[in-house]
């Protein structure tokens, strides 16, 4: 066949993990309901079709590259096995960091700016598929805001990952405590949410947060209903 063969139903997917120590008290709820959201792209529909028809999952860390305690980013490469993202979710932890704000930025800098495969070319398991055969997708968890200055590139900024992001057709979800103001910036692009969660009285954003992931059946909701999002949005071809 000739001419190019738009995909449907086809999604990378690269989750954006805060691994500072902060997030100890809720990584591993995160972990487990991560990987649950990863097998639930596996499950067939009404039609005993699964519901992405093809998909990649990319596990990626981030701290602060101001402190040397930790590396600033941990990267894995995309993989297409349950058990294979499983490792990779257990290999991360929560620790490092200094100052509450953290480097969410140079994290999505370095997905945005990562390569893609040519047109037609096999996956490969550190690059984006050809953005005309697959949707992308970012997923961050955080319970601090973001350093407004990055370090790499050094002096970039919000609009210089917005711009970035846009440029690579990635569609991005965020789940932060709704203390940060911060992460409405990057819910303008294009359909592109912030969740934020609610922070009680008396209580932290990291309480907020380990709050949020502890009430399992709630968190596993909430990211059933992302995966049906994500379902949907793959559905239709990219551009």
């Amino acid at each position: 066949m000739s001419g190019q063969v738009k995909v449907k139903g086809v999604a990378d997917i690269a989750f954006l993990l805060d691994a500072t120590g902060s997030m100890a008290p809720c990584i591993n709820a995160v972990k487990d309901n991560i990987a649950s959201f990863v097998e639930s792209l596996t499950s067939k529909d009404a039609n005993d079709r699964p519901a992405v028809k093809d998909w990649r999952v990319k596990i990626v860390g981030y701290r602060d590259f101001e402190y040397s305690d930790a590396p600033p980013i941990v990267d894995n490469p995309f993989t297409k096995s349950v058990e294979e993202a499983r490792s990779h979710l257990a290999a991360l932890e929560a620790t490092g960091g200094g100052d509450e704000p953290e480097s969410l930025l140079e994290g999505l800098y370095l997905l945005a700016a990562m390569d893609e495969t040519g047109l037609g070319e096999p996956p490969k398991p550190n690059a984006w598929r050809h953005r005309t055969e697959a949707r992308r997708f970012v997923i961050a968890f955080t319970d601090a805001p973001y350093k407004p200055k990055m370090s790499q590139p050094k002096g970039g900024t919000v609009d210089d990952v917005i711009n970035a992001m846009m440029t690579s057709r990635i569609i991005l979800y965020i789940y932060a405590p709704e203390s940060f103001a911060c992460y409405r910036t990057l819910q303008e692009m294009d359909k592109s949410e912030w969740y934020p969660i609610a922070v009680g009285p008396g209580k932290s954003p990291q309480d907020a947060l380990a709050g949020f992931t502890s009430d399992k059946e709630n968190f596993r909701k909430i990211l059933d209903t992302l995966a049906k999002t994500i379902t949907q949005t793959a559905a239709i071809p990219p551009l």
